[in-house]
């Protein structure tokens, strides 16, 4: 170790007592010369601790002694001696250390050395060195781990940490000043990072971190090594890139830009930037607390809203998520350069810790029509699927519904994600979606239903039609249930729409929600002042929905010539609805008399089975039929 006398060698033995008695170890000595014969004193660490060693037991011994600043260790001959008044000069040697030519026992990139702390033993290595260039400076941030294998835990020394370089040493210092008291508990992987400047000037090859350890009394102290390590040299990505590492008071991370999107909302568009965070240490991390700022051709800067995944705290070593950056942008706007600006809070002041680019736009994912989308995303595993498309008349315009499925793939029960989005036609044209949902939990595997509508022109093709849909955000990012007012989406994905079915022969599967209505029973005919009515069915529910919304389901008998309506029943799926009728799981039956005022009654009749959501109705099944006692036209036959 270079000193400034010149240089200072430290030799460490283990000495193991193999007797059945105690050893003195004042009866012993080491002896240290060079090959050319001049002697050095030594001087034993920790003499006054260094007495006696019980047997079967071991013990360290560490010599160290000031020798000339070009002398190396293959120059040095160490005799171990017992004092032995019955020989000549008094000393018996018990055994002697050479060192071969270009010894070293610096530690190699990847291993760890064992070091000695009071009876502990703690395996120590190199786990990260990020390196940044300035115009004088490489500015230095080194971390090393060290693990307590012992079963007690122990504080670490107040060590010393230099670079060394071959144009010299260079001091570092501790990057969290708590780490010069830290406890080694047993097992626990600790992280003790380390920081510096080193002249732009020096030679990258061959650094070494050595650690030292200060003894001796006030004013005569020397600094002995206790661990020498190569050390890597990587030099941070350079600014312009999609990819940078940066290390801050917690530890090194990797970012990377992974996507840039604009999703419309409203009169603007939102910048959504992805960003992917990975752990480069050999320890947990916490998530790194990150504001961004977008920049836009090199002048124009927009702040962006960080939007974290749910329950996003850590990440184990090697690990990543995600987290999305959005900003608002002129849906006409078009950039020809994109760099999002990092910062981390440095006590009261903002520090950028990175500036990553990616200026061309990433494809929004898209999803064809009868596939299931799966995200992965922590805390919003899930899968989607589009199950049915249905167009509901109104008396102005229609309201065109998209029916999905939203399947909960955590292991725990949670409330689904609130969605937001738009319809965007073959032709480029957006139309706001609205979400019917519940705030009901899911539990895992299960599922609820989502109906997306819309107000659809009608000279607007369903061809080509697709639904944007994404997780909806405010000010305070994700939002859940059916609660609060949404500002943008993450997320978005494309969903391609199947044919809308026109077929309204079928009586025994009609899906409404949850259930499938098989209507097998209807009779009706009619007495001079009275209509009498027969209806029965047959209703299944699927369990796995936990969520949906009920929509109204009504049975009419119509005369369509002339709009008129002769009987309307609104039904009630296991559910209380004021003037309905409720059918239950299982087979039902009802029986009706309605009073008839005057006789309107017509040779025959069409019977409509109708859905209403939105304040608009969808033809879900017809029949024409004629009154008839014995007739039930429902029965397949008729």
């Amino acid at each position: 170790m270079p000193s400034a006398s010149g240089a200072t060698a430290s030799f460490t033995f283990e000495f193991y007592n193999g007797d059945s008695k105690a050893i003195n170890l004042v009866d012993y000595w080491a002896r240290l010369k060079s090959k050319s014969g001049t002697k050095y004193t030594l001087t034993l660490l920790d003499k006054a601790n260094k007495k006696t060693i019980s047997p079967k037991s071991s013990t360290t011994l560490t010599f160290y002694s000031s020798v000339g600043s070009k002398v190396t260790l293959d120059q040095l001959i160490l005799n171990f001696v017992k004092f032995d008044f019955s020989v000549s000069g008094y000393e018996k040697t018990l055994g002697s250390f050479t060192f071969p030519a270009g010894y070293s026992n610096d530690v190699k990139l990847g291993g760890y050395k064992t070091v000695k702390v009071s009876s502990s033993n703690i395996n120590m290595r190199i786990d990260q060195n990020t390196v940044s260039k300035t115009s004088d400076y490489y500015n230095v941030n080194l971390s090393f781990v060290a693990r307590n294998t012992s079963q007690f835990g122990v504080a670490i020394p107040e060590y010393n940490y230099y670079l060394k370089t071959s144009s010299g040493l260079y001091k570092l210092k501790l990057k969290n000043t708590s780490d010069s008291n830290l406890t080694l508990e047993p097992a626990v992987l600790n992280s003790i990072r380390l920081t510096g400047s080193i002249p732009n000037t020096v030679s990258t090859s061959g650094w070494k971190l050595v650690i030292t350890q200060k003894t001796g009394a006030e004013g005569s102290q020397v600094e002995l090594p206790v661990a020498s390590f190569a050390v890597p040299f990587s030099l941070d990505t350079t600014p312009g890139t999609a990819k940078q590492t940066f290390t801050d008071e917690k530890g090194t991370y990797e970012v990377e830009l992974q996507s840039v999107q604009r999703l419309p909302w409203g009169n603007d568009d939102n910048v959504v930037a992805k960003l992917s965070i990975k752990n480069k240490e050999s320890v947990y991390l916490p998530l790194p607390d990150l504001t961004g700022t977008m920049v836009l051709d090199a002048n124009i800067t927009i702040n962006g809203q960080a939007v974290k995944n749910t329950g996003d705290i850590g990440l184990a070593p090697g690990a990543s998520t995600t987290v999305t950056f959005i900003g608002k942008l002129p849906y006409a706007y078009n950039w020809k350069k994109f760099e999002l600006q990092l910062n981390e809070k440095s006590g009261t002041e903002d520090v950028q810790v990175a500036e990553v680019t990616k200026s061309a736009l990433s494809a929004i994912y898209s999803v064809n029509a009868g596939n299931v989308y799966t995200q992965k995303s922590i805390g919003s595993e899930m899968s989607v699927k589009v199950t049915d498309v249905r167009t509901y008349q109104g008396d102005i315009q229609d309201t065109y519904a998209v029916f999905m499925d939203v399947t909960n793939n955590q292991t725990r029960s949670k409330v689904m994600p609130q969605w937001t989005g738009y319809f965007k036609s073959a032709a480029g044209n957006y139309y706001e979606a609205t979400i019917q949902k519940t705030a009901t939990s899911v539990t895992p595997g299960n599922k609820e239903q989502i109906i997306v509508y819309t107000q659809l022109p009608s000279n607007v093709s369903r061809d080509g039609l697709q639904l944007l849909l994404g997780e909806a955000i405010d000010a305070n990012g994700l939002l859940k249930g059916t609660t609060g007012t949404p500002t943008g989406f993450i997320r978005g994905v494309y969903f391609g729409l199947p044919a809308e079915n026109t077929d309204l022969t079928n009586n025994h599967a009609i899906k409404v929600g949850p259930y499938n209505i098989d209507f097998n029973l209807f009779n009706v005919y009619a007495n001079a002042d009275s209509l009498e009515l027969d209806l029965g069915s047959k209703v299944q529910r699927d369990y796995s929905y936990d969520g949906f919304t009920q929509s109204k389901l009504t049975m009419e008998l119509e005369y369509t010539p002339a709009n008129d309506v002769l009987w309307s029943q609104d039904i009630n799926l296991e559910g209380k609805g004021e003037n309905s009728l409720t059918w239950k799981v299982g087979d039902n039956y009802n029986s009706f008399s309605k009073k008839m005022e005057s006789n309107l009654y017509w040779s025959s009749y069409t019977l409509n089975v109708y859905e209403t959501v939105n304040g608009s109705k969808k033809k879900l099944f017809s029949k024409d039929i004629s009154f008839s006692s014995l007739i039930n036209w429902l029965d397949g036959e008729h």
